[in-house]
């Protein structure tokens, strides 16, 4: 008798424990945690905020100093900062599409000469970031649906390169 209550009381106890343990991931996905969202091109910098309705830009223009093609240098010439408005509907799909991106990433065989089509975008929360990079894609909005809705809304809001 005391071997079955034993056995029933553990029983109990490790399905509290692992119902608990589902509930927490549930709760963690529907809380969308996240501080900020970062997309990063070639020469642009884009930071959104989890809660505030600003946004900001910062796009590096280089000018050519010597050289040819590969061997070519180039100075940094100027930064143009922009922010941009971005209300709490449009922050909300953003974090799904990335979201999204980034549990169901789309890996393409996408190819393009000279480097064309780069995109990292990060998800942080405080001391943890995820991220995406693509590299050498071409437009790197067509690659999957999800990247083609982070580009047009960004891209309705600040010129952003595909």
């Amino acid at each position: 008798m005391l071997k079955l209550s034993n056995l029933i009381f553990t029983i109990l106890i490790i399905s509290t424990f692992v119902s608990c343990k589902k509930e927490s991931r549930k709760e963690m996905i529907n809380n969308e945690v996240w501080d900020n969202i970062e997309l990063i091109t070639k020469n642009q910098r884009i930071t959104i905020y989890k809660f505030e309705d600003t946004a900001s830009s910062e796009k590096e223009f280089y000018k050519k100093i010597s050289g040819e093609g590969f061997s070519a240098t180039y100075k940094l010439d100027k930064v143009e900062r922009k922010n941009f408005k971005i209300n709490k509907s449009e922050r909300d799909s953003l974090y799904k599409y990335v979201f999204k991106l980034f549990t169901k990433p789309k890996f393409t065989d996408k190819s393009a000469t000279d480097y064309a089509g780069y995109i990292m975008i990060k998800l942080k929360d405080r001391n943890t970031t995820l991220m995406c990079e693509y590299k050498s894609v071409g437009e790197w909005s067509s690659i999957s649906p999800e990247t083609e809705k982070i580009y047009k809304l960004v891209n309705a809001k600040v010129e952003l390169p595909k």
